[in-house]
């Protein structure tokens, strides 16, 4: 049982972590909870209603490989973006030195 209240907003939560990465649904939603209850203690509840959930579920349970995709292919898909993202901000701010 959770100690977070459980919103619609954690369901919605809950479906895309479902979804996304092999848990079970109780998992799903303990997560979810914990996410969303971050989201709102950091900003608000309009605030964390307007975040971009499926980004931030893939990038803080997945791309630190806490939990397993369910595609690998989506997962593949995931990294390859994350990395070419970072490389564009690199050449941005200059942070490595150019070639």
């Amino acid at each position: 049982m959770s100690i977070f209240p459980i919103t619609p907003l954690v369901r919605r939560v809950q479906g895309l972590i479902f979804e996304t990465f092999d848990v079970s649904e109780q998992q799903a939603q303990d997560l979810a909870a914990e996410l969303v209850s971050l989201a709102e203690g950091w900003g608000s509840p309009d605030i964390a209603a307007q975040t971009d959930w499926p980004y931030r579920i893939r990038k803080d349970l997945g791309e630190t490989r806490k939990l397993k995709w369910r595609s690998e292919a989506e997962r593949e898909k995931f990294e390859a973006a994350q990395k070419k993202k970072y490389a564009e901000w690199d050449i941005i701010i200059g942070t490595k030195p150019r070639a």
